[in-house]
């Protein structure tokens, strides 16, 4: 006989809100399982499975609860438990596949089919453990739909746990979530079908008070455990709040930590544990020359000098090692371009509480310093050398005029040939010592220029032709100039000099020959360090060799004073710094460059001038006639051995002589009425009357009276020539002496007639 049971309605709606309510903590700790990692994924997994199933679970024992039997209905304990853990697993599976793995819409509807399938098993497990006294039979098409409304919100289950994360669409998502599952059970329920035994339906049966208790029960139970999912879930994404906001902070912090020390301006970078750059600075890449991934991975000592690795390897890394710190080491680094840095490094070693050790770093460039620290110890060394050279120059030529003028009297009173070949080699000698202070005051930049305005480019054939004569024949000369003029003021004869220098150092770099390339060109500097920080227009005397070349460990030598490679006896070492100091006399500035087995290039800058070329004659007759004339001369000179000589001279040209000694002696002869018709005077004088002084005092109160003065060297030279006197340089001869007696006569006749011309009278003798 076929019963039919009734519904408690309370207890139907108790099982719908716990549908809902499971379905709505399902859906919120599906969020936490998708935000989670690792072993908290699991236990997020877990909670979900457990409320989503044992809420499926609960829902379904209440709704079979509700269901009134006119018979008595009870459980098996087994089964009832075991479809509790079907439909727990069931759902954790789901969530599983779908939590962890990326959710494509197959893996979607396998997955929903496996949960819709456990948890049709799972109502059937429940409903084959009731124990009544009736047969159970099942219509199969309610049977389908219940199987087709399972599996359908399964996968919307799914779906919803990963998707859904505003309350409101938790909200309604869990509603029809709990119809689904609430109208799969109850379509189920409705595909059953009871036949009592014998007598059992006769009598309709009422809702007992222990079987409303009971499903109340549950359903607290279940409520409970679902708050508690809720609360530990709500509690668990407030601290991922918190967690997330300071992981966020952190990056922020650490990302403007790391543009802070990115873009610091100072060249900063830290080392690993093995040694190797971890982070740099963007200085530090600029300073260095190289890019991010060029530098970042890489032993720092790789971009050290050999000498400064083993100085960082021996002494520098031990310190670290052990906590030390180390402050403004000198040490050198190459740049990716090859130029070598002169850097102060600090370092300090960082160990943080069992970590290993790392270095954090610094570099000071001091290069321009160091170069500039040098520069002035050698401009400090040039003005001693200048000093010097000076001192000594003025003693050494007053021994090189004795020695030359005791040359010549012993040579006039000898007669054999054999006495007459050793004075002219003594002859020989003291001009070559002459020329040798030459270029020493040339190097110093003490020698007294005779500038004038001459054009290169015109000149350029004349000096080709000089260096034709004095170099050999396989070396090819070619010139090139530009169009225009190329004027500048300068010596002629010290700027010939210095083009002989270079060209016979090309001569001795090409000894099978080759080509010498002369060209003159204008140039623009604009302070370039290379050319001395010179500005303005200056014209370009360039000398390029096909030579052997010049090493980089001697180039930066080449200027300096008695530095040479040749050979004992093979060279002065004075050419090229005599090169390098008419250059700065002259306002300019010289500079080379050079490559082994390339060839060598000099250049000569000089100031460019537009002013017109200027004709520089000889003044007085060019036959070496000696001028003679009557009269006293009065020879100032503190050495007795040079006034002897000078004397001598004198006395050949005409002259009577008397000497005095001093400046104050030459004086007080005048004071005493002493008629003389020359006063030749040194312009080094002991006491407070120098030469100059003299020609003052003679000039304001004896303009009457020629002065010729003479040197060895001295300070005053240029200071004199300013103001007009005649100058002869020491060591003089008697050409020498009589060419510039004769220039002396020459400027004082032309005063004379131009004073007589101004008074109106004739300039007629």
């Amino acid at each position: 006989m076929s019963v039919t049971g009734a519904y408690d309605f309370s207890l139907v709606a108790l099982s719908f809100a716990v549908a809902c309510f499971a379905s709505y903590t399902a859906l919120d700790l599906g969020s936490r399982v998708r935000a989670s990692e690792r072993w908290a994924r699991g236990a997020w997994l877990a909670t979900a499975a457990l409320a989503m199933g044992g809420g499926i679970w609960s829902m379904h024992f209440i709704a079979m609860l509700a269901f009134l039997m006119p018979m008595p209905v009870g459980y098996d304990i087994g089964l009832t438990a075991l479809s509790l853990l079907v439909a727990i697993g069931v759902t954790g599976a789901g969530f599983y596949v779908i939590g962890t793995r990326q959710a494509t819409a197959l893996l979607l509807a396998l997955s929903g089919l496996f949960m819709g399938i456990g948890i049709v098993a799972m109502h059937y497990t429940g409903m084959a453990a009731m124990r009544m006294p009736a047969e159970l039979h099942y219509n199969r098409v309610f049977v389908a739909i219940s199987v087709f409304i399972a599996i359908g919100a399964s996968m919307a289950a799914l779906w919803l746990a990963f998707r859904t994360t505003v309350v409101w669409q938790r909200l309604i998502a869990a509603v029809v979530m709990g119809i689904a599952i609430s109208g799969m059970h109850y379509t189920g329920m409705a595909a059953a079908t009871f036949a009592a035994h014998g007598h059992a339906g006769e009598a309709h049966g009422a809702a007992s008070l222990a079987q409303t208790s009971l499903g109340i029960a549950v359903a607290g139970i279940t409520f409970v455990i679902l708050v508690l999912a809720l609360v530990a879930s709500a509690i668990d994404s407030r601290f991922s709040v918190l967690a997330e906001r300071e992981t966020v902070l952190l990056r922020e912090s650490e990302e403007q930590f790391r543009d802070l020390y990115r873009q610091s301006p100072l060249p900063l970078h830290s080392l690993g544990p093995d040694g190797r750059i971890e982070n740099a600075s963007d200085y530090w890449l600029q300073l260095l020359g190289y890019r991010r991934v060029e530098a970042i991975g890489r032993d720092l000592t790789e971009f050290m000098t050999p000498e400064s690795k083993r100085e960082y390897e021996q002494n520098a890394l031990p310190l670290l090692w052990r906590g030390g710190e180390i402050r403004e080491a000198e040490y050198s680094f190459v740049k990716k371009s090859g130029e070598v840095l002169d850097v102060l490094w600090s370092a300090r070693a960082d160990r943080p509480e069992g970590a290993p050790v790392r270095i954090l770093g610094g570099l000071i460039d001091v290069t321009a310093r160091k170069r500039a620290e040098a520069a002035l110890r050698q401009s400090q060394h040039m003005e001693a050398i200048g000093q010097l050279t000076g001192g000594v120059a003025h003693d050494f030529n007053n021994l090189l005029m004795v020695i030359s003028g005791a040359a010549e009297r012993l040579k006039k009173s000898c007669v054999e040939p054999d006495t007459a070949r050793p004075l002219d080699m003594i002859g020989t000698a003291v001009k070559r010592g002459e020329n040798l202070t030459r270029h020493l005051l040339s190097f110093a930049r003490r020698r007294t220029l005779e500038p004038i305005v001459i054009d290169l480019g015109e000149l350029l054939p004349t000096f080709s032709e000089m260096l034709k004569r004095s170099l050999r024949g396989d070396i090819e000369i070619r010139t090139k100039t530009k169009e225009g003029p190329c004027r500048v003021r300068v010596d002629q004869g010290e700027l010939e000099l210095a083009l002989l220098n270079i060209g016979v150092n090309a001569r001795d770099a090409m000894p099978d020959g080759g080509i010498l390339a002369v060209a003159v060109e204008d140039k623009r500097l604009a302070g370039e360090e290379e050319t001395d920080r010179l500005r303005g227009d200056f014209v370009v005397i360039e000398l390029t060799d096909t030579g052997t070349g010049i090493g980089p460990d001697i180039l930066p030598h080449v200027f300096e004073p008695f530095f040479t490679t040749k050979g004992p006896g093979k060279g002065t070492g004075l050419g090229l710094s005599q090169v390098y100091g008419f250059a700065k006399q002259s306002g300019g500035t010289a500079t080379i460059s050079s490559r082994p087995g390339r060839g060598t290039m000099t250049r000569l800058y000089l100031p460019a001038v537009d002013e017109p070329v200027e004709d520089k004659h000889e003044v007085g007759p060019a036959a070496p006639e000696m001028a003679s004339r009557k009269g006293t001369a009065l020879v100032v000179e503190d050495n007795p051995q040079v006034a002897t000589i000078a004397a001598d001279y004198l006395e050949q040209l005409g002259y009577a002589v008397e000497y005095a000694s001093s400046g104050s002696d030459a004086l007080q002869k005048l004071r005493e009425g002493r008629h003389y018709d020359l006063v030749f005077s040194d312009i080094l004088m002991p006491g407070s009357i120098g030469g100059i002084d003299l020609a003052r005092i003679m000039r304001d109160y004896h303009s009457s009276i020629p002065v010729l003065l003479t040197t060895g060297y001295s300070e005053k030279t240029q200071e004199a020539i300013h103001e007009g006197f005649a100058i002869v340089q020491k060591p003089f001869d008697l050409p020498s002496l009589s060419k510039a007696l004769r220039e002396l006569w020459t400027k004082a006749t032309e005063r004379v007639a131009g004073g007589l011309a101004s008074d109106g009278r004739s300039t007629a003798a």
